[in-house]
């Protein structure tokens, strides 16, 4: 008898399952073009192949570095003769280990350089990080590498920090930082400060290193570039010096002075040296095809007639034609309601890549725009403001937008209601679903709640002051707020039917399952078509100059995600500017998306456009996930 694999396979399986393994091999006579241990062979296979597909052997997210824990993903797996490699995700080892990853076209190989270390390595993509198969490295180098309680340990030979000093360079100023080995190291940069932690003794310290710092290793303030501090106090603030120098626990940490409007690149050169340089322009343009679907690339643009430069951090994706799906992202998917780190969201939620969002009420983590996912409105638009809205074969619109809801009471009266689940207060009506979460407080006084549940009114409850009463929001229900309008609460009573009706406007809007809200619009067709006034910003914020963010739809329907900082030497771009950017980079249709602080890209793990503690929590924010395929 001959019996088909998958069915064998199929028999088999169940057979090991309910423990009858030796009466089903009975089962199969002599006949059958398999033998019980290539059956065996065959089983064990398919089973590994099914639970573990990439051959992985060891992973985890944890790293140690002279003792010190950090955040940074890796694997191992076997390849060739049986032969372990190790591979570490390349936007950490950039962010945390020092290693510069160079431009590249090809995903799969990716050129580094730290210290006299300049090669370039294979790359292995398991959704969602590109890791670097630092096998090479562990061989060429003293690293040494070892599983540690499900933690990879790089043990690096100790080294030191002999010597810091200050020159000039023909671009600026150069601070170079003397080792006796190469060392990991990490930079983060804020607005006024920079500071560079190296995984070496300092050789040299004294009591005139120490002052001005207390415990700069877990108080060290830095800012974003609007001046917020995001950590630390003014007391820790080092004044009148380019530098300062501490040493703690085998690190070493090199605080900086900027220069005003300065940006901070630290090369990592042979021999054994950092250095660091200080100047508006000192930043690497570079590309790199970090997946095959994906390209990253920093970039200097220049105005049209205008002496104005700014650096723009982008990542490029066909969302049209390849493996990867662009959604509305949330701190938390029971709830509308709160902000995390755009870098947090993404590491639980396993983004391939991401942007900031639309904008919301810092004080109170309440959305303040369009957001829906699925069809289904988590947050409704406000003010007739810009959003961009796709679907899942790759189309896309951007337009302003209102949303209408006509609540129809008893089949008599017709009341019209603007918001779902928002935090935009405003008089009259809102309505408020189980995507706000499980109870609504309220947020305004005079408020009368009532509760609908199978389009019948059950409750009426009478609230006189803001966050006073919480209100449960149960399956299938839904809440009615009405808001300082003794006319509209006069036309409900317990008992009333209530039917709902959503229209958009423009109402093609309505067929798109997925819409994200921010303003202004900046392209259309590519012609500026910035109104501000039009969307109800205030002028000032029409006028500032601020570091922005954009998604964008270019000539060959590519989505680009955009971030611009500072231009060179001075401050961020007006919204003008930033249409007049993203149109330079071949953008045909543009939507502003939340700016300041909250301006940030995530890729691979990391935020990459700028240091990830000066980067502030956001409520929302757009996707990027790897397709799952069937």
């Amino acid at each position: 008898m001959i019996l088909n694999k998958s069915k064998f396979l199929l028999v088999l399986l169940l057979s090991v399952v309910f423990g009858n393994f030796s009466e089903d091999m009975s089962f199969f006579t002599t006949n059958s073009k398999f033998s019980q241990k290539a059956i065996a062979q065959t089983v064990k296979k398919d089973l590994i192949a099914q639970t573990n597909p990439t051959g992985i052997i060891n992973r985890g997210k944890q790293v140690i570095i002279n003792g010190q824990k950090i955040n940074l993903p890796w694997i191992q797996w076997r390849e060739g003769t049986n032969e372990i490699h190790t591979g570490i995700s390349d936007m950490g080892a950039e962010a945390v280990l020092g290693i510069e990853l160079l431009s590249s076209t090809k995903s799969n190989q990716q050129p580094i350089r730290w210290f006299n270390y300049n090669k370039t390595l294979a790359t292995k993509f398991i959704n969602p990080y590109r890791y670097l198969d630092i096998t090479d490295l562990i061989k060429t180098t003293s690293l040494q590498v070892k599983i540690q309680n499900n933690s990879l340990n790089l043990d690096l030979a100790d080294s030191r920090v002999n010597k810091v000093s200050e020159t000039k360079s023909n671009q600026g100023k150069q601070i170079i930082i003397e080792l006796d080995k190469p060392s990991f190291f990490k930079v983060s940069q804020g607005r006024k400060q920079a500071f560079i932690t190296i995984y070496s003794k300092y050789n040299r310290p004294s009591f005139s290193d120490f002052l001005g710092i207390n415990d700069p290793f877990n108080n060290t303030p830095i800012e974003d570039e609007e001046g917020d501090r995001i950590i630390g106090n003014d007391e820790n603030i080092i004044k009148d010096s380019l530098f300062k120098v501490t040493s703690k626990d085998k690190q070493t940490l090199v605080t900086i002075n900027l220069p005003l409007g300065s940006n901070i690149k630290v090369t990592s050169a042979n021999p054994n040296r950092l250095l660091v340089d200080l100047n508006p322009s000192v930043v690497t343009p570079r590309e790199i095809q970090w997946q095959k679907d994906i390209l990253m690339s920093r970039k200097y643009i220049r105005i049209p007639n205008s002496s104005d430069i700014f650096l723009v951090s982008a990542l490029t994706f066909n969302n049209k034609k390849y493996g990867l799906d662009l959604r509305p992202i949330l701190p938390d998917s029971n709830t509308v309601i709160g902000a995390s780190p755009l870098k947090t969201i993404g590491n639980e939620l396993g983004l391939l890549a991401g942007i900031n969002g639309g904008f919301f009420n810092r004080k109170n983590r309440l959305p303040l725009g369009t957001i829906k996912k699925n069809n289904n409105w988590l947050s409704s638009p406000i003010l007739n403001r810009g959003v961009i809205a796709w679907d899942d074969v790759g189309n896309f619109k951007i337009d302003r937008l209102k949303l209408e809801e006509i609540i129809t009471v008893n089949n008599r009266n017709r009341l019209i209601n603007a918001y779902v689940n928002s935090g935009y207060v405003q008089k009259g009506l809102a309505r408020y679903t189980s995507d706000w979460g499980n109870n609504y407080t309220t947020l305004s006084d005079q408020e009368v709640v009532l509760v609908i549940k199978n389009q019948q009114v059950i409750d009426k409850i009478i609230v006189n002051k803001a966050g006073t009463k919480s209100i449960a929001i149960r399956p299938k229900t839904y809440l009615l707020v009405v808001r300082k309008s003794q006319e509209l609460v006069n036309k409900f009573n317990v008992n009333d039917q209530i039917k709902l009706n959503i229209y958009t406007s423009p109402p093609e809007f309505a067929k798109y399952p997925y819409i994200m809200g921010a303003g202004p619009v900046l392209l259309l067709n590519r012609q500026i078509v910035l109104n501000g006034e039009a969307e109800k910003f205030s002028p000032a914020f029409n006028r500032q100059k601020a570091s922005r963010s954009a998604i964008a739809i270019n000539n060959q329907g590519k989505v680009l995600l955009v971030a611009v900082h500072n231009r060179i030497g001075g401050a961020g771009p007006s919204l003008e500017e930033f249409a007049k950017i993203l149109r330079q980079m071949g953008a045909v249709s543009a939507l502003n998306l939340d700016g300041g602080s909250s301006t940030q890209i995530y890729l691979g793990g990391e935020i990459i456009d700028r240091s990830s503690a000066t980067a502030a929590r956001v409520n929302n924010g757009l996707g990027v996930f790897l397709r799952e395929r069937n």
